[in-house]
């Protein structure tokens, strides 16, 4: 699967232009918003999707399917093409795959059916389920562009339109390896994205710090664990382990309180104005797409 050419990339908006907006900090907190109204209190969906390996899996089975085509084998998506593209993030290994997309088939997400040119081969398909989590995952993390850059704004991912959702897929697809890039060039992040819901403790954190960004400001972790369906010992581990890569700092031992640090906000920032700028890259060339009249 070749990677979109540098020459093709429309204008789009970048990681420090993102970041230096005055509203970033008002966007951040969208997105904060959005997530945890996804995930927090749904122990489900956090044991399914909130661990980075797996979460990336379905974004890459999402890809793959909307870019597939019957008349060309290349693009068949089977669990060896999903291997494949997997390996570029280095977040599990071919039995993991394996074993995790076993488990989206299992639990409804995930189908799959004999291809009609060869029926030795099965295709691996999302069902609507998978889909409309999808787009709800796409509008969580649009929110914060939406309230940077209203005019013209990300309408068609907003309003959940389902062909704009495939082109958009679709368009995704030839950019997997940026995603995997944009993943390693935020190292601190990475670490914590592939700990069980440490992503989402660090989103709490950060939402329970509000827009003060105070780092004198103590936070209590103790019903972060309730809140996603993990032990209160995985979240001390989190904190623990986010207090020796110097993100914060625990108040006392045995206490469930913490301070955050500046360097947290500044690693968290980065992240997610990386995230961002590749999110608008991906909009403007599904929309390039649709008015080329691409289906």
């Amino acid at each position: 699967m070749a990677e979109t050419q540098q020459r093709d990339l429309p204008a789009h908006r970048s990681t420090e232009e993102i970041a230096a907006h005055p509203r970033f900090p008002v966007a951040r907190k969208a997105l904060l918003e959005a997530m945890l109204a996804l995930y927090e209190h749904d122990p489900f969906l956090n044991r399914l999707l909130l661990e980075a390996g797996r979460n990336v899996l379905f974004i890459v089975l999402i890809c793959l399917h909307a870019r597939y085509d019957e008349d060309d084998r290349d693009t068949w998506p089977t669990l060896g093409l999903v291997k494949a593209a997997m390996a570029a993030f280095g977040l599990a290994s071919p039995r993991r795959v394996a074993d995790l997309v076993g488990r989206l088939l299992r639990t409804g997400y995930l189908a799959q059916r004999l291809s009609p040119q060869d029926r030795r081969v099965r295709i691996l398909t999302p069902t609507s389920r998978m889909i409309a989590q999808d787009q709800d995952w796409l509008v969580a993390h649009y929110v914060p562009l939406q309230v940077l850059f209203p005019h013209p704004g990300y309408a068609p991912i907003m309003r959940r339109d389902r062909a704009f959702h495939r082109q958009h897929r679709r368009a995704a697809a030839g950019l997997l390896p940026l995603g995997a890039r944009i993943m390693k060039r935020n190292p601190l992040i990475l670490r914590f994205m592939q700990r069980e819901a440490g992503m989402m403790v660090l989103i709490k954190l950060m939402h329970l710090a509000g827009s003060r960004e105070d780092v004198t400001c103590e936070i209590s972790y103790s019903d972060i664990g309730a809140r996603f369906g993990v032990s209160r010992t995985q979240v001390r581990k989190v904190a623990q382990e986010a207090e020796k890569e110097g993100l914060l700092r625990l108040i006392r031992r045995g206490s469930q309180f913490v301070r955050l640090r500046h360097k947290f906000i500044a690693a968290f920032d980065h992240f997610i104005a990386d995230t961002m700028a590749g999110h608008d890259l991906v909009y403007d060339l599904a929309r390039r797409a649709r008015a080329r009249g691409h289906s």
